[in-house]
């Protein structure tokens, strides 16, 4: 597959791509329970031990990062199609943000779901949801262009504020908090991407000629990435003065799809899932992405799954991970490194035990025929026995 780059702002150096088949396998195949539930998307907990999964009609499952097939069904509260979920830095609970002001809480203390008690959000599509890293706030953004912080207050309900020096009514597409600085960073469809400080002012720093649709954080660092159909903008946040963030971006030719999400797998690398189904990886401290996982390969292990749309994957570790579709159908990936690495293995080993038993044949064999003994040493104990036998008589 061959891919090219093109330039679209004002970068020092172009990211270089790499054509090659897929780097991952598919083994297992999992499905939650219930039949085409238009998921949305996922969330992953801090410990990476539990997957929310969120979609229409308030759908919200919670299940193991490990294995899906162990779930927990919750109770619909509502209808509305809920869009953006985030664990709290404890892992103890989740926001989940859906259409018509809809704000929800999952407890993992109870397994319990509820109205979170947001009131002044009524009437707003929810689409980003992000806990600081504190856990102090979480930030929701909304379809009109609005930003609010949210936490819970001391009645039992929540205290909700609009953040000010927002830029018109563009749709706030993701929201994602950096660990290391308590800064936050959005993206939105036409006014670029903003950093949200500390104290919640926020800062513009461009890239409002792209529609961005989603957008990623490094766990650790100042980096972050932004898609949209067919381009990568790379954030470089400057947690001292944020004013002085940067975007940079390239345009993606040849990809075989669309740019629809974005998820964190190992280290400075994200996973980007295409429409139609299919996955490509960029190293974000090499500054190059290259095809992962090829819509012709998913084709040939599972037909049905290769028309579904990705709406979240996750790493379990560097070479497993899994990828769920908006269907609640999930397939599990490894790294064909895997396969060439046991392969090696499994011939070392099968070489070791040929030599092993070759050698035991051959000590047998070397005892039995008395092969390897020294002919000039069975010689001189004939003549010996001779001369002894001469010297009796």
């Amino acid at each position: 597959m061959a891919i090219v780059l093109v330039m679209i702002f004002l970068i020092p150096n172009l990211s270089t791509l790499s054509s090659a088949s897929s780097a991952v396998g598919l083994d297992d195949f999992e499905s939650l329970p219930g039949d085409d539930l238009g998921l949305a998307g996922a969330d992953l907990s801090p410990s990476k031990e539990l997957v929310i999964a969120f979609g229409r009609d308030s759908n919200v499952i919670v299940f193991s990062a490990y294995d899906p097939s162990d779930f927990i069904e919750t109770p619909s509260i509502g209808n509305s199609s809920l869009n953006d979920a985030s664990f709290h830095p404890s892992g103890n609970s989740a926001l989940i943000v859906g259409d018509n002001g809809t704000v929800l809480r999952y407890s993992h203390l109870d397994n319990s779901l509820t109205d979170a008690g947001v009131k002044n959000l009524s009437g707003s599509d929810l689409l980003s949801v992000s806990w600081s890293s504190s856990g102090s706030w979480a930030y929701i953004g909304s379809s009109k262009g609005e930003i609010w912080r949210v936490r819970a207050s001391g009645d039992g309900g929540a205290e909700a504020h609009l953040l000010e020096g927002l830029a018109g009514q563009s749709p706030v597409t993701s929201i994602d908090c950096i660990s290391e600085s308590i800064i936050c960073v959005a993206s939105t469809t036409f006014n670029g991407i903003v950093i949200i400080q500390r104290d919640h002012s926020l800062n513009w720093i461009g890239g409002s000629s792209t529609p961005w649709s989603d957008m990623e954080c490094l766990d650790s660092g100042n980096s972050c990435v932004a898609i949209s159909s067919n381009i990568l903008g790379t954030i470089r946040v400057n947690s001292s003065n944020p004013e002085k963030s940067t975007i940079t971006g390239v345009e993606i030719i040849g990809l075989g799809g669309i740019l629809t999400t974005l998820a964190y797998h190992s280290e400075n690398r994200f996973l980007i899932s295409l429409t139609p189904f299919g996955v490509v990886e960029h190293d974000l401290e090499k500054n190059a992405t290259f095809p992962w996982l090829e819509n012709s390969d998913v084709v040939n292990e599972n037909i049905q799954l290769s028309g579904e749309r990705v709406v979240s994957t996750w790493s379990l570790n560097e070479n497993r991970g899994w990828i769920l579709t908006d269907r609640g159908n999930l397939v599990s990936f490894y790294t064909t490194d895997i396969i060439v690495e046991n392969s090696i293995v499994s011939s070392i080993l099968s070489i070791a035990v040929l030599l092993a038993i070759l050698g035991f044949v051959v000590t047998i064999m070397m005892s039995i025929f008395g092969w390897g003994k020294d002919p000039s040493s069975i010689r001189v104990g004939k003549k010996s026995r001779a001369s002894h036998s001469r010297r009796k008589r």
